[in-house]
């Protein structure tokens, strides 16, 4: 299930962005620098590290601070909750989502960006769902603003364990009969697997040039720590689906698979992506322009969906 090879170590960080390949702006590569430092696996990092000869007073507050997050570390009992963002998914694959975490994650945590439609209601119906906030005006212009809110939402609930989801995305059967064996450890603070991006249906997957993301890995799975710096990069679009401050905690890359259902639709359905991001992002300023060209390759390379792996 787990690939000690691909365990990474303080420091090392998998893809936390979407299935389209973001380019790194200023800003973000600023903030990803911020956090780009090695640090002991059972600790998180200080802006000034004290050196030998620094106050002790200084050092005793750190330890108490290192040790007060050492010791959210359960091994066992450990709450997952599920966040999902979600804005006029009636119609679409949210029900067999909510289905889908219903059977393996014990809440789940949703923002609803203002639909127009019944999505609310569908979010409603599910009793796992512990929390639902419903916004008056959109942020979907405003993304960062939006993974704000319901990382705020969800840890507000008291979780152990967070997964970050969309609303197009489901766990292979392995990858859930996995996931109480990750979060029940205390050696790893994230979880990465391999999304597929499926094209045109469920039986294939898109792979090529530009639609790669299943050869690397995206955590979408991260323990919750009390007092810990999470924040997200102030950009408008394509926003990490974790803080990128959870990349310099200790993580595992897992082989788990995740369809990505977000292209699994008919053509009409993929015309009016492509529309939207170029409406959002005319100029590539958040992600690759000849990615969001290539969404209307009438002939793209597909190979067939395995769930097992």
């Amino acid at each position: 299930m787990i690939d000690p090879k691909k365990r990474r170590v303080p420091g090392s960080r998998p893809i936390m962005h979407d299935s389209l390949q973001a380019q790194t702006t200023k800003q973000q590569a600023a903030v990803e620098d911020r956090t780009a430092v090695a640090v002991e696996p059972d600790r998180m990092p200080l802006e000034n590290e004290p050196n030998p000869s620094a106050n002790r007073n200084v050092e005793k507050e750190a330890s108490q601070e290192f040790s007060a997050i050492r010791r959210v570390r359960k091994s066992k009992n450990n709450k997952l909750t599920a966040m999902l963002q979600v804005r006029n998914e009636q119609g679409r694959y949210l029900e067999e989502v909510l289905q889908s975490l219903s059977e393996f994650v014990d809440e789940i945590v949703i923002v609803d960006d203002a639909s127009t439609d019944g999505t609310p209601d569908i979010c409603r119906a599910f009793p796992k769902v512990a929390r639902l906030e419903v916004l008056e005006k959109p942020l979907f212009a405003e993304e960062w603003r939006l993974r704000n809110t319901l990382w705020q939402a969800a840890v507000s609930t008291g979780p152990d364990w967070l997964l970050s989801v969309d609303a197009d995305e489901l766990y292979s059967t392995e990858a859930k009969q996995a996931m109480r064996k990750l979060i029940n450890q205390d050696y790893a603070d994230w979880f990465a697997f391999r999304f597929y991006d499926m094209w045109g249906g469920r039986t294939h997957y898109r792979e090529d040039e530009l639609w790669s993301m299943h050869k690397r890995h995206t955590a979408s799975l991260v323990r919750y720590m009390p007092g810990y710096p999470y924040f997200y990069p102030q950009q408008n679009h394509h926003v990490p689906r974790l803080p990128v401050s959870c990349t310099v905690l200790s993580g595992v890359c897992t082989e788990l698979k995740v369809q990505h259902l977000g292209w699994a639709g008919s053509l009409e359905d993929r015309v009016r992506k492509y529309l939207r991001y170029k409406r959002i992002d005319p100029h590539g300023e958040w992600g690759n322009p000849a990615q969001y060209e290539s969404i209307l390759d009438p002939e793209p390379r597909l190979l067939p969906w395995k769930e097992e792996t």
